[in-house]
């Protein structure tokens, strides 16, 4: 394999790290520094700040620039019904509420907060020992990682839940612990905030508060997005006003913002503030040249770019990115003008994709404004068309982050001749920002239907992914087609692949046009590995001929040898139970251990110049199987390097992952070069590492900065 090929791999950047705040009537500094020292200790925020709400009310403006906010009390509140007011528009407009003690207890929100968003009724205050007791959900995302919480006085609410609320989990004396709404972005936890640290009443420290308050912040979040549109008002109507309240009406999306970019071109930082932006046109843009270079920078950078009508397919240079953007990540070829005329949806794909999730008709109105050729550019992969076959959805197979549509985006709201909003353009637009903002991962697997339910289920309730498709092995190989539409795939045995050497060059095929691969067992063990071209072309990270495994003695999570790696995010607990299935050796990899079990096998790790990351546990939880411990952190790791493996910009001669090719990779080099068969220093995927490697490694280090 050259170093052309590995290098050409398309990837995104690392996504975008939400805002939080804290808001709270908090009178003790020491208390309030705790709690944003301890959400702020998970690395999953770009910011944690903290809002006094005894000295003045937040306003509206300033909570929107957060994607979520915890809300506590332990005094008065300046104006309770003022903040009660506020919270409720902010929640009306995207952003995510999580709710705490006393708040939802001795000191309540007032004004329009009691009506329609409260979860758990603050009737009263109980302060006994308690622990976790009862979780109703499973595999509720607020839940992932929550093995244990105790506190000797928890300042609970003793009332009962808000009709239409979700309880996930109960203290151990029955009063609700995490409870959720039927309103998008809203979420409940039923304890007071700072831990032991700095009171020896409060929740301790040994469990998993930190684990609930970050996971119920993440889970009230929705994709953040910004609307570019370069449009006239129609009928003294501002189309971006319209296009928005139509993406908003589906509660898809979170906090959208808006721009009007005839007349300004957006910057990359301030792209950056987002996870995706909606661009369409009906006039020249700003500037076409400096727009298609900032999206360019901005899909490499992890954003996520959907453009719309004439943006997407028209040729026109003055309404069309140009710069860096044509071919490279342009997905419609187009041509010049516009095809009109009635038409509606058409074909959709077979395999259930979510950008045409909840699309059940689309009438493009009298004008029905789409491309006018059916040629995609290479890399590009049509989800759904028009009915006389034109693109209507478009995504890419390099970008996870790209996908167009073939449509203009405002409705007949704004002009009578647009897409009828009783029909779902709503939906393929919120889908289609979803998709860009979250990937479109598949598990392929060799094992029963329970197991292969119980981790689609757990990955999907994670909201880490715009969906998850599964395809079961053992009687069958997906053909290459099938997997372009995905970002990465999980593929694990229980029982032999159909076609192991066939699944081997299907899974080398994918990883060679840009997807990311993660394996687990037993398909990385003797039991029912990959073979073929996935063994000759150095696919594997733990190399063949392959550990057994082991199923005795309880283990757990071992050292975490990168603990700065995307796979290790908020990783805090793992537990095996008796089984732990894992290898019964440490071999040398091609590649790096990320964490280790507690007896130092492998438990997660990455290949050396390759999207590819392994997994040295079998994925199925004990909700299915006698196996990991469904309270711990087995399905954030999967989705962490599902993620990783989507994101990842593979670097030869990067030994150590500090994403430069520098004097210490060359000592590592020089070592697995003496050795010659030592598989760490192989660039090539023969298995040694000799001179073929050495001209890889040498091209990489006169670059010294990874891509």
């Amino acid at each position: 394999m050259s170093l052309v090929v590995v290098c050409a791999f398309a990837h995104a950047g690392a996504k975008r790290l939400p805002k939080v705040a804290v808001v709270s009537s908090e009178a003790n500094a020491a208390f309030i520094a705790d709690v944003v020292a301890k959400i702020s200790s998970s690395n999953a925020f770009s910011a944690v700040d903290s809002l006094d709400a005894r000295l003045s009310t937040p306003s509206l403006n300033t909570l929107l620039k957060y994607d979520a906010v915890l809300v506590y009390s332990s005094t008065s509140m300046l104006d309770p019904a003022t903040l009660g007011n506020r919270l409720a528009d902010y929640v009306d407009g995207g952003g995510g509420v999580v709710s705490m003690a006393l708040t939802n207890s001795s000191v309540p929100l007032a004004g329009r907060w009691t009506s329609g968003y409260l979860i758990i009724d603050p009737t009263g205050e109980a302060h006994p020992n308690v622990s976790l007791g009862t979780v109703a959900i499973q595999t509720h995302p607020i839940m992932i990682g929550v093995t244990a919480l105790a506190a000797t006085q928890a300042f609970q609410s003793t009332g009962a839940l808000v009709a239409g609320s979700t309880l996930v989990a109960s203290w151990s004396n029955g009063a609700p612990l995490v409870a959720t709404s039927t309103l998008p972005g809203r979420a409940d936890l039923n304890f007071y905030p700072p831990s032991n640290a700095v009171n020896s009443a409060y929740w301790k420290t040994s469990g998993d508060g930190v684990k609930l308050m970050v996971n119920a912040l993440l889970y009230t979040m929705r994709p953040r997005v910004i609307i570019l549109g370069a449009v006239i008002t129609y009928a003294g109507t501002d189309s971006n006003t319209d296009v928005k309240r139509k993406i908003a009406g589906t509660g898809k999306i979170g906090i959208i913002d808006t721009m009007k970019v005839y007349n300004a071109t957006p910057t990359l930082s301030k792209l950056q503030g987002y996870d995706a932006a909606l661009l369409y046109s009906d006039r020249d843009l700003e500037n076409p040249e400096a727009m298609g270079n900032v999206l360019a920078d901005y899909v490499d950078a992890g954003g996520g770019v959907v453009c719309a009508g004439s943006s997407a397919y028209n040729v026109n240079p003055y309404s069309h990115p140009q710069g860096r953007w044509p071919g490279t990540y342009q997905l419609m070829v187009g041509g010049p003008g516009t095809n009109y005329g009635a038409e509606v949806l058409g074909n959709v794909p077979s395999i259930p994709h979510p950008a045409t999730a909840g699309v059940v008709s689309f009438y493009g109105g009298t004008s029905s404004a789409r491309p006018t050729s059916k040629a995609l550019y290479p890399g590009a992969v049509t989800v759904a068309t028009w009915d006389d076959a034109t693109p209507l959805v478009v995504s890419s197979t390099k970008f996870f982050n790209r996908i167009d549509l073939g449509f203009f985006p405002p409705s007949s709201d704004v002009s009578p001749d647009f897409w009828d909003p009783f029909t779902n353009g709503d939906e393929l637009m919120a889908n289609a920002l979803v998709c860009v903002s979250k990937p479109f991962v598949t598990c392929i697997a060799a094992d029963g239907a329970s197991q292969m339910s119980d981790v689609v289920t757990r990955l999907v309730a994670s909201r880490r992914f715009s969906g998850v498709y599964s395809y079961t092995a053992t009687n069958a190989t997906p053909a290459a087609s099938l997997l372009q539409y995905f970002g990465a795939a999980l593929t694990w045995s229980n029982s032999p692949y159909a076609d192991p050497t066939a699944m081997g060059g299907v899974l080398a095929d994918f990883v060679d046009a840009g997807g990311g691969i993660v394996t687990a067992l037993f398909a990385n063990t003797t039991v029912s590995p990959l073979e073929g071209r996935w063994i000759t072309g150095g696919y594997e990270i733990t190399p063949s001929p392959m550990p057994g495994y082991l199923n005795s003695g309880t283990q757990s999570l071992g050292t975490i040898v990168e603990p700065d790696h995307p796979i290790a995010a908020f990783v805090r607990r793992f537990d095996g139970n008796t089984k732990s299935y894992r290898q019964d050796t440490v071999p040398t990899l091609r590649g790096r251990t990320i964490m280790r079990w507690s007896d130092g096998k492998m438990l997660t790790s990455v290949h050396s110049f390759m999207k590819r990351a392994d997994l040295g546990y079998w994925p199925v939880s004990s909700g299915s199987s006698s196996n990991w411990n469904q309270r711990t952190d087995g399905t954030w790791i999967t989705a962490n390097a599902l993620e990783y493996v989507v994101r990842s910009s593979p670097c030869p001669g990067d030994l150590n992952g500090d994403g430069a090719v520098d004097d210490s990779d060359f000592v590592l080099f020089a070592g697995y070069y003496d050795a010659l068969l030592d598989p760490r220093g192989d660039l090539t995927g023969d298995g040694f590492t000799d001179d073929s490697d050495f001209v890889q490694f040498a091209a990489s280090y006169d670059r010294l900065v990874c891509p």
